[in-house]
Order: C-alpha cells, then sequence, then structure tokens
C-alpha cells in the first residue's frame, strides 16, 4: 500500500471477507461503515465491540479500535451491523457474527502487517546472500532504530533500517576491518 488503510475501509475489507465465505447472517438489516473514517497506522490497535439490544428495535453489533498514540488512549469506529429481530437465536446469531468478525479480522492484520506499519522505523538483518532474516526490531524512532542498527552491525555483516512513513530502506555493512601494517 502507498498509504495507510482507513477504518473504513478495513471494516470493508472484512466485510468483503464474510460476504465471501457465507459468514454474514441473513437477519442483517444492514451494515454501515463509520462516516468518519481515520488512517490506521499501526498494527498495535485492539478491536473492541459492543452488542447489545437497541433502544427501541433490534440488536445492534458496534465495532471500533482503541490505540495509543503519544501516550493517549484513542478510539475510533470501524461500522455497525444491525438486525430488526430480537429474539435469543438472533442474538446468538450475532455473537456469532461477532466472533467471525475477530477472527477474520485478527487474520487479515496479522497477514498483512506491513499495510499497517507507518510509524517509527524498522530493523532487520540480512544473511550473506542479501536475504532478510526472519526477524528484526521495530522502533519508536529513527534515532533508536539508528542506535539499534549500531549494535546489530557489531554482530551482523548487513542491517537494512526501513522508515516506515516513506517506506525507504537503507543497508548498512559493517565495515571491514583494516590489517595492520607492523612498523618496520
Amino acid at each position: 500500500m502507498n498509504k495507510p488503510m482507513t477504518t473504513e475501509e478495513l471494516f470493508r475489507k472484512i466485510l468483503d471477507i464474510l460476504k465471501d465465505k457465507g459468514r454474514l447472517p441473513d437477519i442483517l438489516d444492514y451494515s454501515l461503515a463509520d462516516g468518519n473514517p481515520v488512517p490506521i497506522t499501526t498494527y498495535e490497535f485492539e478491536l473492541r465491540s459492543n452488542l447489545n439490544y437497541g433502544d427501541s428495535e433490534g440488536i445492534y453489533l458496534d465495532l471500533w479500535i482503541e490505540y495509543f498514540n503519544k501516550g493517549k488512549k484513542c478510539q475510533h469506529g470501524l461500522g455497525t451491523f444491525k438486525t430488526l429481530y430480537e429474539d435469543e437465536k438472533a442474538m446468538h446469531r450475532m455473537a456469532g457474527l461477532l466472533a467471525d468478525f475477530i477472527v477474520e479480522e485478527h487474520a487479515y492484520v496479522n497477514g498483512n502487517l506491513d499495510d499497517f506499519t507507518w510509524e517509527g522505523a524498522d530493523v532487520y538483518v540480512l544473511d550473506d546472500e542479501g536475504k532478510r532474516l526472519p526477524w528484526g526490531y521495530s522502533c519508536s524512532s529513527m534515532e533508536r532504530a539508528l542506535k539499534r542498527k549500531d549494535q546489530m552491525l557489531e554482530k551482523y555483516h548487513q542491517v537494512v533500517v526501513r522508515d516506515n512513513a516513506t517506506r525507504k530502506e537503507k543497508r548498512y555493512q559493517k565495515p571491514e576491518k583494516k590489517p595492520r601494517c607492523k612498523d618496520e
């Protein structure tokens, strides 16, 4: 992706996955993405929900994300599912929809972490053939990433630092030791 996914796009993506898998209950009156989408710049968020009877009719399933930004807890809506049914069976079906949404959202985000990584910088190691090793570090700032890079270059030959906001990467190599000359 060349820009962060929004809360609306995530809701619609999971909705499409549920539709494709035939997991949307036929009792739904509607599904509606939140009207105030915001970009999701980190995968470090929690999916939250409220499944309850409506004030006047039906059952509502509201979904939102919670995360911390500069030490402050933030919440942004994803969307709502509603049914006009109010019986016990309908509540169980809506609870099943909630479970399916949680499972699919979790799988989608974890399968596409890069699409949800737009903050800080990542540092990872390349092997001798230039292939990325399956682990690395996420740093909250470029300054921390460059310090981590220096530490990693003490042990590894090649390290890459990636600015998550710009998607630009820079490769660093361990400086080669110069042979010492003996004084004659």
